[in-house]
């Protein structure tokens, strides 16, 4: 074999080492560009036949304006021939020569036509002497010999109607006029004279102006040697001028009817004309059409088209790159699922963890060697057989989740179940689930946490017995005041509206019971109280506890205030009935006893403050009031008013005694203690009231206009009578005070402490050191009131 014979061989090996996906990527290519190419062709040939259209159009367009601009301009020479005619033949007549000139001049031109375009009509004899005018004035030197119109018609009369070049009439500036003429004959047919029309040439703008042109369009008059008559709109220096020798003149005098594309030399804007012949006249009339303002709208439609390809262009470049790069990927991820599949197969078949592949039924397809160290099956054994065989009945409907939560790919795919072994006992595993969309089955992958789980119920034992000792109070075994806060923050977050109650509680005198038995025995009581709360309580979700000292509290959610109290009541009662000795109460048969405040709110944000203030409060009322008692709103309601104290002669002494005392020089000091107190207090009303006999007459006043008071509407009358510091967080609320004037009128007081002024002689209640604010005030505690009953006693000092 030849050289040059094994060369094609070895090209068309060449070629088919082309590697495949070569060879379609420049298949997809060549189609592309073959197909952008295809809509550039027929843009392109569609932009062609509508310019060509557009062009066609102007033509046929400005032939039309032509044809009907040449029919006027043609009809007024024909009227204006038609006169020449006449006139002609009047004058040849024998009997005109028989009359006068003047009568001549009446048979000529009297039924002549009256036209302002008409300058002039003249009738010359063979010397070119003018004989008659129809402007008159025709003088015996008027001659129009040497003119071109009457040299041409001299020189052939046969031509019949001629048409001169513009003239400009005699002594008249710039008016021009064209002369139209009809030779005269005699007899024999000689050369007699001749008639003439001279037609001003602003007659023909005239009519070519009534065409609809746009701004650059034009209309020309020319005549057939090329001199131009008339054109519009009209141009200075045009009219008169040859044009016959400029470019594309012949164009002009030939007149094509199909039209043809010219620049104008004078406005250099190139325009589409089309020429007509006047009929019967050596004139053309053409119609000159503006490219630019033609072809605007082909224009603006070829930039659109011109756009529109391009931007398709490049969308379809765009997209053949997106296409080809997902071919590529395509390609890769074929290639990396390939590997995939063979190092998967790696993975599962050595994998710790058990691979189970499950189709729609749940049914098993593929299970990994790992089912043997698992549960002690051979995989072939656990394949085609339903999921639910080996999973714990109870746990089955976490597995129908697992699997609804992958199908529907939201979260919570993975969950703990259990599995039975071959040899029937039960491991916990983690079961991870993934959805194959293409079956609607299931890759579920599952961990041995058998141990895990051991260590976790270890663990939660060991959490729950920490959590008891960090929520319990050691001594009593109650909840401590952590839990006790953590409780109410729950309930206040639940925001369900629904009722909680509080109660409030504390062992009476319990400091004297500890100073005369001693902390043992004050910790043995403790204990007991706290066992006899328990043993009183009704509901399970009541939540006893001990927040510090000897101060108790039960949680009631759910429970109203008649309940709570009823509930209060037995706890006090199982109290009092355990008969601990307590020689220190014996106002209360010496024994221990409780005092308990109930306080009621619905579950919400702002729930805290005020159930613990009104349930601290009516603890205080209680423990005010004797101790060893319940007190509520309710209780208070039904509670009889305290009668009058009797006005006996001590206390009579002791006010008489304060009023020499401290009022003889003044109330400024009472005043300047009112003040105080209320800074200290941080209240915006503090005064000082002193307890008379028929009245409360306010002596020191802080923010208040009010000077006296009856004793039935007074505040202060309760502390006085029990002498002992009263507190109300809200007055509005309280039974006592919710009608009373200074409570229901416009930013009446809300909340009220007062401390009793002793005397320190008669030991008499005289008056009281009181605090109002027009808000309900929830967190006046014990240090308050000490605050309060010490600025008592500084308003009695000197009345020893």
């Amino acid at each position: 074999m030849s050289l040059a014979a094994a060369a094609p061989a070895t090209e068309s090996r060449s070629a088919s080492r082309w590697p495949a996906h070569r060879q379609r990527a420049f298949i997809f290519w060549a189609a592309l560009v073959a197909l952008l190419l295809s809509f550039c062709t027929v843009s392109i040939m569609t932009l062609v036949e509508l310019r060509n259209d557009t062009w066609q159009r102007a033509a046929n367009s400005a032939r039309s304006l032509a044809l009907a601009q040449s029919l006027e301009i043609s009809r007024r020479f024909q009227i204006y021939d038609s006169v020449l005619r006449s006139i002609a033949q009047a004058a040849g007549d024998d009997a005109f020569t028989q009359i006068d000139w003047i009568s001549q001049q009446a048979v000529l031109f009297d039924g002549a036509l009256v036209d302002s375009a008409l300058a002039d009509i003249i009738v010359a004899d063979a010397t070119g002497r003018v004989r008659w005018s129809r402007r008159g004035g025709v003088g015996a030197e008027t001659n129009i010999s040497d003119t071109p119109y009457f040299q041409a018609q001299r020189a052939a009369i046969r031509n019949g109607l001629l048409i001169s070049r513009p003239l400009v009439l005699h002594g008249r500036a710039p008016d021009m006029v064209v002369a139209i003429s009809r030779g005269l004959e005699t007899r024999d047919g000689s050369f007699d004279g001749l008639v003439t029309a001279l037609v001003r040439l602003d007659l023909f703008e005239h009519i070519m102006s009534g065409a609809t042109l746009g701004p650059n369009d034009v209309v020309n008059l020319v005549s057939e040697d090329g001199i131009f008559l008339a054109r519009s709109p009209s141009l200075p220096g045009i009219v008169g001028r040859d044009v016959s020798s400029v470019p594309d003149a012949s164009l002009f005098l030939s007149a094509p009817p199909e039209g043809f594309t010219s620049r104008s030399q004078f406005d250099h804007i190139q325009r589409i004309f089309s020429a007509v012949h006047l009929r019967d006249m050596p004139l053309l009339l053409s119609v000159g059409l503006s490219e630019d303002d033609i072809f605007a709208s082909w224009n603006r439609r070829a930039q659109t088209i011109g756009l529109v390809l391009c931007l398709l262009a490049g969308m379809t470049l765009f997209l053949a790159f997106q296409i080809r790069r997902e071919f590529r990927r395509r390609i890769e991820t074929e290639n990396t699922l390939r590997s995939s599949e063979e190092q998967y197969r790696l993975l599962a078949d050595h994998s710790t963890d058990l691979i189970i592949r499950l189709d729609a039924e749940m049914n098993r397809r593929y299970v990994s060697p790992a089912a043997l160290r698992f549960l002690g099956y051979e995989p072939d054994e656990m394949l085609d057989q339903n999921a639910r065989t080996l999973i714990h009945s109870d746990d089955w409907p976490i597995v129908l989740r697992i699997a609804d939560n992958a199908r529907q790919a939201v979260g919570g795919t993975e969950d703990c179940y259990r599995l039975r072994r071959r040899d029937g006992s039960y491991i916990w595993v983690e079961g991870r689930y993934s959805y194959v969309p293409s079956d609607g089955g299931f890759i579920a992958v599952l961990r041995d946490i058998t141990k895990r789980r051991m260590v976790e119920a270890k663990l939660a034992a060991a959490h729950a017995e920490l959590t008891a000792l960090v929520n319990t109070d050691p001594l009593t075994g109650l909840s401590n005041r952590r839990h006790f806060d953590e409780m109410l923050l729950d309930l206040a977050a639940k925001g369900d509206g629904a009722p909680v109650s509080l109660l409030m509680m504390d062992i009476d005198r319990f400091k004297l019971f500890n100073d005369t038995y001693g902390h043992p025995e004050g910790d043995r009581c403790l204990r007991a109280v706290a066992g006899a709360m328990r043993t009183a309580m009704e509901s399970e979700n009541a939540v006893p506890a001990r927040i510090g000292g000897e101060e108790m509290a039960l949680i009631l959610p759910g429970r109203t205030l008649a309940q709570a109290q009823i509930v209060a009541e037995r706890i006090r009662a199982t109290v009092e009935a355990l008969a601990i000795p307590h020689a220190g109460n014996e106002t209360n048969g010496a024994i221990v006893t409780l005092s308990i405040g109930c306080a009621e709110r619905p579950c919400q944000a702002d729930v805290l403050e005020p159930l613990i203030g009104e349930a601290d409060q009516m603890l205080y009322e209680a423990k005010r009031t004797g101790r060893n008692r319940v007190a509520s709103r309710l209780i208070l309601r039904k509670a009889q008013p305290l009668p009058a104290a009797p006005t006996d002669y001590p206390q009579r002494e002791a006010v008489e005694r304060f009023r020499v005392l401290k009022l003889a020089n003044g109330r400024e000091e009472l005043d300047t203690l009112a003040k105080h107190v209320a800074d200290l207090l941080k209240m915006p009303v503090g005064f000082i009231s002193l307890y008379d006999r028929n009245e409360v007459e306010l002596v020191g006043r802080h923010n208040i206009t009010l000077a006296t008071s009856s004793k039935d509407a007074s505040f202060c009358r309760y502390a006085v009578q029990a002498q002992e510091p009263m507190v109300v967080a809200d007055l509005s609320i309280d039974p006592r005070f919710a009608q009373n004037p200074f409570v229901t009128c416009d930013r009446g007081a809300r909340f009220y402490a007062a401390a009793p002024m002793i005397d320190p002689r008669s030991g008499e209640a005289i008056g009281a050191v009181s605090v109002c604010h027009h808000q309900p005030y929830y967190l006046f505690g014990a240090e308050e009131r000490a605050i309060l009953s010490a600025f008592a006693r500084m308003a009695m000092q000197g009345m020893d």
